[in-house]
């Protein structure tokens, strides 16, 4: 349950910097001077995240039932169907919202 609490944060952390570096240029930039390259920076924050979520959360909550544990399965599988939309629709917007095709 840990890895599905874990993965569901990391998901939506994914998306809300995807969408946030591409909005406020000055992060797109730390991310390009920290990492020397953004998606670089936002996969090696996303494993960092990831990472240090699941060891805390696998030592604060008790063992799960099966049947909780597949419900926090499909609660994972939405928030992934959820960002890959969400980033989907962004990045339409970005290419034919803003009137700069010609």
């Amino acid at each position: 349950m840990a890895a599905a609490i874990a993965a569901i944060c990391t998901i939506f952390f994914i998306t809300l910097i995807t969408v946030l570096a591409d909005l406020v240029p000055p992060l797109k930039d730390w991310l390009k001077a920290v990492f020397t390259h953004h998606w670089i920076g936002k996969g090696v924050l996303s494993i960092g995240l990831f990472v240090f979520l699941y060891l805390l959360l696998k030592k604060t909550l008790p063992q799960p039932s099966e049947s909780r544990l597949a419900s926090m399965i499909r609660l994972l599988s939405w928030f992934a169907v959820l960002g890959t939309l969400v980033l989907f629709g962004f990045f339409l917007y970005e290419t034919f919202g803003n009137n700069n095709i010609i």
